[in-house]
């Protein structure tokens, strides 16, 4: 809601997150929120496909982590 429609995130929606979460998470979560768009909106600009970059690669795929 916050990212496709902004003005609906009225009072309600306000009282409901503060039922979950203190401010300062509410905060962060809105950070993550924006930098996740972001990245993809830059995502989608550029045409990158999955697997376009560092295919060759398996960091990050957390099925190739080593066995504790």
């Amino acid at each position: 809601m916050l990212v496709w429609n902004p003005e609906g995130a009225d009072d309600t929606v306000w009282t409901r997150l503060r039922e979950q979460f203190a401010v300062d998470e509410i905060v962060e979560l809105g950070q993550f929120v924006q930098l996740t768009y972001g990245q993809q909106r830059v995502i989608k600009t550029w045409g990158v496909g999955h697997g376009d970059f560092l295919a060759d690669t398996n960091a990050g795929l957390a099925g190739d982590r080593e066995k504790v």
